[in-house]
């Protein structure tokens, strides 16, 4: 049987060895192996929320002080340098960042963690919801009239997070709000499958295209905190059949799908993973059946280990089923891996 406890453990010291920067300025490189100084142009700010995001994963699995620690400077160096604040252009490059800073929040208790992830969500209440395509939060502050699962799903799960702490009844109306306009426009009633957005070109459509791994982790999440919220669980039975859905689709051919050109698509995969592994453990917790998810997660991580090793160390491509590795990798396909891993390893444990 593997040991994914020993494997998510090689795969957080391969974020070091293959993409630790060589100055602090710059902190982690955006592509291994780092060919010239123009690949790290780019400040890819949602992508190293999930560095801390990865880095509480490790912290959370091994309790070592070094991971959160980790965790928190990658926070404060994201947060520096995109000018002081966790606020963007990008409304759920905001959020990635609020709900990292959250969890941050929960394991050290310091405000500014928690007064942070305030400041993104009620930022993002009070200027991104507007009434083109009849409601919905927009993508972004300088395209107001497309909205899009990337940030009405994850702005769910801030808000939710953040009413089990501070019970301000805006977070709960506002979700419920935006889960109505979400399976109005974006969620198959049947399937579950969940789309990526809508009026992106002016023209009203749905992106029915985009079959993203993405959407459906962030919605998967958004019923996890529906249930803990009202205790209803015929929100862990949405989010189970999304799941299963999800997997169906985008799953068949054992891992998920290579989804697409450019940096940011490499980030998709992992975040279902994140959200699967949350599901499965609340599933377990109430005898619902999410066996699905366990031999899904685990025989896809295989195939990922098979695919992946580089220096004694692990190098994950966006295509867990390539027989070689590409010539350069991105640092958002690698932090996919790491998710994917800290998945099994919390996992295999049932």
């Amino acid at each position: 049987m593997t040991d994914f406890n020993n494997y998510a453990e090689l795969a957080q010291e391969s974020i070091d060895y293959f993409y630790k920067a060589e100055t602090p300025e710059q902190f982690v490189n955006n592509v291994y192996p780092l060919r010239n100084v123009e690949e790290n142009t780019v400040f890819n700010y949602w992508w190293i929320a999930h560095l801390v995001d990865v880095r509480i994963d490790a912290y959370l699995r091994t309790k070592k002080e070094q991971y959160l620690q980790a965790a928190e400077e990658t926070y404060r160096y994201n947060k520096q340098r995109n000018q002081g604040t966790l606020l963007h252009e990008y409304y759920d490059d905001m959020l990635w960042n609020a709900l990292a800073g959250l969890r941050l929040y929960e394991l050290t208790q310091k405000q500014e963690y928690l007064e942070d992830a305030r400041e993104v969500c009620l930022d993002i209440f009070d200027t991104a919801w507007n009434d083109h395509m009849n409601g919905g939060f927009a993508w972004k502050r300088t395209q107001l009239d497309y909205k899009n699962t990337p940030v009405n799903a994850p702005i769910m799960i801030l808000a939710l997070r953040l009413y089990q702490i501070e019970a301000d009844e805006r977070y709960l109306n506002t979700s419920h709000e935006t889960l109505k306009w979400m399976r109005e426009h974006l969620v198959n009633p049947e399937t579950k499958f969940v789309e990526d957005g809508i009026n992106r070109n002016g023209d009203g459509k749905v992106d029915v295209q985009w079959q993203f791994t993405y959407n459906q982790g962030v919605y998967i999440g958004a019923m996890i905190e529906f249930f803990h919220v009202t205790k209803d669980p015929a929100y862990l039975e949405e989010a189970l059949h999304c799941a299963k859905t999800s997997i169906e689709t985008i799953g068949a051919s054992g891992v998920f799908d290579d989804q697409g050109d450019g940096g940011d698509i490499g980030l998709f995969k992992g975040i279902e993973y994140r959200y699967l592994k949350l599901l499965f453990e609340k599933a377990q917790q109430f005898g619902l059946d999410a066996s699905f998810i366990k031999h899904f997660v685990i025989s896809s991580c295989e195939l990922l280990l098979q695919h992946s090793t580089k220096e004694q160390h692990l190098l994950t491509y966006r295509d867990w089923l390539v027989e070689e590795l590409p010539e350069s990798v991105y640092l958002s396909d690698q932090l996919s891996g790491v998710m994917a891993l800290e998945a099994a390893a919390a996992i295999e444990k049932f």
